[in-house]
């Protein structure tokens, strides 16, 4: 009886063993394997962080007091009719590019093998077309959060790309 009971107690003892080792070698594993399986951290590169001061710079600079409105005085009609105004005449092609780069800058695409245009500032939005590398564009808006540019074509067309793909073009 007792070598029964010493043999029950070696195999339940090295079953044990077995399923410790086999449960820690696979805990291990998961443990490295989901590690790997993350994005490393986007680099921020020197060019950047001249560009980011020199913004900030220009943020810093611009007065953010609220403007107080003023009482208008009443003004009297005169009896004569006044002149009918006169429709502002339409801006010339020109003068549309001075206006899209003074809400702007100008940028082009850096990333080689080009950047869908998307109808919204996410991932899973409808595509509205695609950017070809050294395209150039006209950046008018930022989200939120940063990580997206609203852009102008030179087509007109308008979308938004994924930040970080273009470079300012002075």
């Amino acid at each position: 009886m007792k070598r029964l009971s010493g043999l029950l107690q070696f195999m339940v003892g090295f079953v044990l063993g077995v399923a410790i080792l086999v449960g820690g070698a696979t805990a291990v594993a998961y443990m490295l394997l989901s590690g790997m399986n993350s994005n490393p951290p986007k680099p921020v590169f020197t060019e950047e962080k001249k560009e980011e001061t020199k913004e900030e710079k220009a943020a810093k600079s611009i007065p953010t007091t609220p403007v107080q409105e003023q009482p208008q005085a009443e003004v009297k009609e005169s009896p004569t009719a006044a002149p009918a105004p006169k429709a502002a005449p339409k801006p010339s092609p020109e003068a549309r590019k001075k206006e899209t780069t003074s809400e702007g800058y100008q940028a082009r695409v850096t990333w080689q093998s080009g950047l869908s245009l998307r109808s919204e500032p996410t991932s899973e939005s409808t595509r509205l077309g695609g950017l070809d590398y050294n395209t150039k564009v006209s950046v008018v808006g930022t989200s939120s959060d940063g990580q997206w540019h609203r852009v102008r074509l030179s087509d007109g067309r308008e979308g938004w790309i994924k930040a970080g793909n273009i470079s300012r073009v002075e």
